[in-house]
């Protein structure tokens, strides 16, 4: 994973992580640091949800990442048992979608 990662040039912007930090009442200051890392661990995170997300497609036998690939890969994936229910509703709400739009 890191040899793909050192290949990516954007990144999170440290002032706009800041200022979300910040939003909250409970939050005081914040270390100048602290953006940079918290940053940094979400290009971590978002990178091991492509690559599950990746490896379920290439088991799929295709070569574009769709939603319910993403789904599987939060689904079989134990660090992501959080977003478990979030991603359930998402796809719940998106078959209601297509299902309201075929009537």
């Amino acid at each position: 994973m890191s040899e793909n990662f050192d290949k990516i040039k954007t990144h999170f912007p440290a002032a706009r992580i800041k200022k979300l930090m910040q939003s909250d009442e409970d939050i005081g200051k914040v270390a100048q640091a602290t953006p940079v890392v918290v940053g940094r661990a979400l290009e971590f995170f978002l990178a091991s949800i492509v690559e599950s997300s990746v490896k379920e497609a290439r088991e799929a036998g295709v070569k574009r990442i769709t939603g319910a690939h993403v789904k599987q890969a939060i689904e079989k994936n134990e660090n992501f048992d959080f977003l478990v229910e979030t991603v359930c509703k998402k796809g719940e709400v998106e078959a209601t979608a297509e299902q309201q739009d075929e009537e």
